[in-house]
């Protein structure tokens, strides 16, 4: 039986289950998860959660089922299950449940096999959640430090793409290295031939990780250049924190929580070079005959960008307005309509998993700035749809017809350090109000591209628009 069908089946089976005895002539026993559920090895009734960890369970066989909710995500051998429900229908189950880092409490629907049906109340405690501010904090002071000792601080500053730049090409093997020592298939691509010699060549830090399915592929990256010194509007920078060392670490840290878990596509996470001089190195990947290049016999499902990232909601201003927050999918044909399936993923993940507000306006406007952009967005603090706004590294493959999702923070009149040399790492802890709240507010946008990433890959309705 297809998995779909199973879904199907076994959600109905769960409306019906708590009904069912009503009209049974004889009372059925009573339910005994202890006897065929354990969490983190333990007895429903004794075990614990922490919040955005991986909680196993145990599930025997023989027709028993559980349920978990939008929050809290089912795995078995490291596969998502996006129906959140599993049924052993004849040998015990292994698998895990992963909470949020906004998770309070994980409820799991327990049904035997002869239909009876109870919820189970785990409570969820302070964890260390796979994917935290802190660590996403700690690296960026590493790379952005500059010192004697380089066991201490890395002082991967000065990238800015261009022929032999000695900074580019050492951050370049750093970053490589960190993805071939989680075990990818990692290259570097360099592509010179541009015909124009004023024009910077391709760096490009490319990691493989093999799906299930060797017909689709599906990506994740951000840019790790910066912005040239003299490069408008704020003569360039030196280290590029906000645009775009975060993003780049964001890119470190999905490498490190993607290493145990199966995807069905293959899928690519990148570091690209020259977003800044034009989305060449993007534009390289996608269109260069190479071994480790976007392959062009298989559909492009979708990609995730990650460009700006942490001076956003929750994070407030100064004056306590909070900042703005953007998340945008596409393509966008036709404003009055979803054309994309993965806007569905991208707003369930923001709004009915992580619990964001929905409707959190101010006075003052919050959109991308252009023609394109939704009227009545404007002011939309968390600005999550449907756009076609660019300007990042998704427009190479929103070209191609990938289905497409761009997180951006503040940028222009919201940031003044943009392309300045005061985009520093210090100078965003000052912008927020305090390293906690620049962790807080990394945090939430990791963890939102984290699961849109997870569950895309699992949504077969998300496909390639010119497929």
């Amino acid at each position: 039986m297809n998995r779909p069908l199973v879904a199907v089946i076994l959600t109905g089976i769960f409306i019906i289950a708590p009904i069912s005895g009503c009209f049974g002539e004889e009372e059925q026993s009573v339910v005994k998860a202890e006897e065929n559920l354990t969490i983190n090895f333990l007895t429903p009734d004794n075990a614990v959660a922490k919040a955005g960890e991986f909680t196993s369970f145990t599930l025997e066989g023989n027709g028993n089922a559980i349920m978990t909710e939008a929050d809290a995500l089912l795995f078995v051998n490291g596969t998502y299950i996006k129906s959140h429900s599993i049924m052993a229908e004849d040998e015990m189950v292994f698998g895990q449940i992963l909470t949020t880092p906004y998770s309070t409490n994980l409820n799991i629907t327990f049904m035997d096999s002869s239909g009876r049906s109870e919820v189970i109340q785990i409570e969820v405690g302070e964890g260390t959640p796979i994917i935290t501010g802190a660590e996403w904090f700690e690296k960026m002071d590493f790379i952005t430090s500059v010192c004697a000792d380089t066991t201490q601080c890395g002082g991967y500053v000065n990238r800015w793409m261009g022929t032999g730049n000695p900074f580019y090409e050492r951050a370049a093997e750093y970053f490589k290295g960190h993805f071939e020592g989680l075990g990818y298939e990692t290259h570097l691509l360099r592509v010179t031939g541009h015909g124009n010699l004023a024009q910077p060549e391709s760096l490009n830090v490319i990691a493989w990780k093999r799906g299930t399915d060797d017909t689709c592929v599906q990506g994740m990256g951000a840019h790790m250049d910066i912005a040239p010194p003299g490069g408008p509007p704020g003569g360039g920078t030196y280290e590029g924190a906000y645009d775009n060392t975060a993003g780049t670490v964001s890119m470190m840290m999905y490498a490190r929580a993607f290493v145990d878990l199966t995807f069905e596509c293959d899928t690519f996470l990148a570091l690209w070079s020259s977003e800044e001089e034009g989305l060449r190195g993007s534009n390289a990947f996608a269109n260069n005959d190479c071994d480790y290049c976007l392959p062009q016999d298989k559909e492009l499902k979708f990609y995730i960008n990650m460009d700006m990232m942490g001076i956003s909601w929750p994070a407030h201003k100064s004056n306590g307005d909070p900042f703005p927050y953007h998340a945008w999918s596409g393509p966008d044909y036709d404003p009055e309509i979803q054309d994309v399936a993965i806007t569905t993923v991208m707003e369930d993940v923001h709004f009915e998993i992580l619990k964001a507000p929905r409707d959190l306006r101010i006075d003052g406007s919050y959109g991308a700035g252009c023609e394109q952009h939704w009227d009545d967005h404007y002011n939309l603090v968390l600005d999550v749809h449907e756009d076609t706004f660019g300007r990042s590294d998704h427009v190479t493959f929103r070209n191609l017809g990938a289905q497409t999702i761009f997180h951006l923070g503040a940028y222009d009149e919201d940031y003044s350090a943009y392309h300045s040399p005061t985009d520093t790492l210090d100078n965003m802890v000052q912008e927020v109000g305090g390293q906690e709240e620049l962790e807080k507010s990394m945090q939430f946008v990791l963890w939102a591209s984290l699961l849109e990433f997870i569950i895309a890959d699992k949504t077969p309705e998300i496909r390639n628009m010119n497929a």
